[in-house]
């Protein structure tokens, strides 16, 4: 399955229309469902930068947009894509598709794209949602790369109470971090500063070190 990316969503009507609907949409519904309280806004550098959370529930993603309040584009896998309603409104977001088995070159063209058009780059470090409560996945070197590659600040942000029916959520944004050619350091370093926002136990060391495909 090719890479699958819109590239209008540079266009500057666009930012205004995801403004629109992820604030004022959005928004309402997750206050409504989740009460959440969103922490550490003072982080937030000038776009563009890289923003990299742990995954609760696929209500992170507009959770995320709605506390960074800038437009994100969300690597998302091809998976979601099957899904006629969920294709249209993740591709009017920005979303940019990726093989996680092997990512295509035409990725990182579109990320590159995205992000010089002022557009933020979305990641969920461990890939898929976590599957022990309380303890963070083995992450992806994925956002250390990209981070790289767009020599862009990385923003950790730690997501709490999404896996939780009509649960209280909690956004907390960490100090953004710079990403170094060392990209396994990069990504442990991520994954420090989620263990502190979250208080999520780290992946133990027998399922180090991080894994080499992106996602």
């Amino acid at each position: 399955m090719p890479v699958v990316y819109d590239p209008n969503i540079i266009k500057p009507w666009r930012k205004a229309a995801y403004r629109v609907i992820v604030l004022g949409f959005l928004a309402p519904l997750l206050v409504v469902k989740h009460r959440p309280t969103i922490s550490g806004s003072e982080n937030i550098p000038s776009p563009p930068f890289v923003v990299v959370a742990n995954h609760l529930s696929n209500e992170d993603p507009p959770l995320v947009a709605v506390a960074m309040g800038c437009p994100i584009a969300f690597i998302a896998k091809q998976e979601l894509y099957n899904v006629p309603i969920l294709r249209s409104l993740i591709l009017f977001l920005g979303a940019i598709s990726i093989d996680r088995a092997k990512p295509d070159v035409s990725t990182f063209k579109a990320v590159k794209e995205v992000c010089r058009y002022g557009w933020s780059l979305g990641m969920f470090i461990e890939g898929t949602r976590s599957k022990t409560p309380g303890t963070l996945g083995v992450p992806y070197e994925g956002p250390a790369y990209f981070a790289w590659v767009l020599k862009a600040p990385i923003v950790p942000v730690g997501i709490l109470g999404t896996d939780r029916a009509w649960g209280k959520a909690y956004v907390r944004i960490g100090k953004p971090l710079q990403p170094e050619r060392d990209l396994e350091k990069t990504t442990w370093e991520i994954m420090k500063s989620l263990s502190e926002l979250t208080g999520f136990a780290m992946p133990p060391p027998s399922l180090r070190p991080a894994r080499p495909v992106l996602t």
